[in-house]
């Protein structure tokens, strides 16, 4: 059974490095900046150290986890809404292509 974005509780103090990490290199500028989600999560990592960069991924990983029952539009909508992500992601395969670029 598919779950609604109604029934994902996103508690913000659970992803406060995911949240930071979308709005600062999924913001408004990060096609003109990168090009790519994946390509953000690149400089992310370059700029990153490693403490952040794991706090990051395991909170996007649990993220994934919690929500991977949601139909894709509603998944969309916690990351801009919710999350602060100004990236529209195309499909789930995109956001695998980020989580594959932040490891």
């Amino acid at each position: 059974m598919n779950r609604s974005r109604d029934e994902l509780r996103v508690d913000r103090k659970q992803y406060g490095a995911l949240i930071n990490f979308l709005r600062g290199y999924l913001n408004q500028d990060a096609c003109a900046e990168h090009g790519s989600a994946a390509a953000a999560a690149l400089a992310f990592r370059k700029d990153a150290d490693e403490r952040e960069a794991s706090l990051v991924r395991s909170e996007l990983e649990h993220f994934l986890s919690a929500a991977e029952d949601l139909p894709f539009s509603d998944l969309q909508r916690v990351l801009e809404q919710d999350l602060g992500s100004s990236w529209h992601f195309r499909n789930r395969e995109e956001l695998e292509q980020l989580r594959r670029a932040l490891k």
